[in-house]
């Protein structure tokens, strides 16, 4: 009997250390793209956030030259991401109420490429900066 939980001790201690660095590693990516991000060409700053299993940017800073943009308009959801590729898909929403297929990428720890496209008509892409 005392060999047995001398084997499962030592199994549960080999295993343990695996497990959290994996899961370690699995979250990531989830962490890192979470927080204040502004645009390079504008005073627009958006906050991307998680809620459930998906991933959501509102407007948080708007330039005031544009009226359409308003503070808290949704405009990227149901962001997923693809382990594979290491890229978040989901929706962009413009404030105007065209939906487009939106892709993002953490290009390191401080710079976001969102880049967004509606068929071949609309494809802009954007680097991010975060705000620390």
């Amino acid at each position: 009997m005392k060999k047995i939980t001398q084997i499962n001790a030592i199994i549960f201690l080999l295993i343990l250390p695996l497990a959290l660095f994996l899961m370690s590693f699995q979250n990531q990516e989830t962490i890192e793209i979470t927080g204040k991000w502004a645009f390079p060409d504008s005073p627009r700053e958006i906050e991307v956030y998680k809620q459930k299993d998906k991933y959501y940017a509102k407007i948080i800073k708007v330039s005031g030259e544009d009226k359409k943009e308003k503070v808290g308009h949704i405009m990227l959801t149901d962001l997923v991401y693809d382990q594979t590729d290491k890229i978040y898909s989901g929706k962009a929403n413009s404030p105007s109420g065209i939906t487009a297929s939106s892709e993002i990428m953490l290009l390191d720890e401080n710079r976001l490429h969102i880049k967004v496209s509606k068929f071949f008509v609309v494809n802009k892409s954007y680097i991010l900066t975060r705000i620390k």
